[in-house]
């Protein structure tokens, strides 16, 4: 018996022991990500919302026109407001990302020279 329970129970043993990877107090929602600070090497960037406000969603269609383009900072919260988004991430070529999705988050991927190559939502 105990060996027919083994293959069961060992995924639900590594989730558990996964889950206590995770920050205390953070979740993947918006609401978690508000109390977040920038700094210069998160890559993330939070514009302030008004008081009472609804997590406004993303929209790349306004801002397909920035491919190929070489970002800046400035460029970037151009992106965001156009966008509609409250946060930007920016990702670099081999730079690891988060996989928790935020639908008022504009995702900026650059290449290797750091022009813009993709603008995703999330």
């Amino acid at each position: 018996m105990v060996s027919r329970l083994t293959p069961l129970l060992t995924p639900l043993a590594l989730a558990v022991l996964l889950g206590g990877c995770a920050a205390p107090g953070t979740s993947g929602s918006a609401a978690g990500a508000s109390s977040m600070s920038n700094t210069p090497d998160s890559g993330t960037s939070y514009a302030p919302m008004p008081s009472g406000s609804t997590v406004p969603d993303c929209n790349t269609d306004a801002v397909q026109n920035l491919l190929g383009q070489a970002y800046s900072d400035g460029m970037g919260e151009t992106a965001r407001r156009r966008s509609g988004s409250r946060v930007i991430r920016l990702l670099k070529p081999g730079q690891v990302m988060t996989m928790e999705y935020d639908p008022s988050r504009l995702n900026i991927i650059l290449d290797g020279q750091g022009a813009i190559q993709a603008l995703r939502c999330g």
